[in-house]
């Protein structure tokens, strides 16, 4: 992430870039879901299929808070609207 922090730094372009996975690393319920593209072997399979439940993705909670970094970003960056 320390590369891609310090080459963003020297682009012409600006660009907006929101580091998720610290964030997300520090939440109990932030742990890798079985449905990401991981290779794993059978016994490791059927360990994190018994281990998973809906909570942690189908609920409020990361992805929310992804958002709403994501929305607040673009209201400071000026490419909202904000209404009182």
């Amino acid at each position: 992430m320390r590369v891609l922090e310090q080459i963003l730094k020297q682009t012409r372009t600006p660009v907006i870039y929101l580091n998720i996975s610290r964030l997300t690393d520090y939440r109990k319920d932030g742990h890798p879901s079985i449905y990401r593209k991981k290779y794993m072997s059978v016994e490791e399979q059927i360990a994190a299929e018994k281990s998973q439940d809906c909570s942690h993705w189908c609920l409020p909670g990361i992805p929310d808070s992804w958002n709403e970094l994501l929305y607040a970003s673009l209201l400071i960056a000026g490419k909202g609207s904000w209404r009182r």
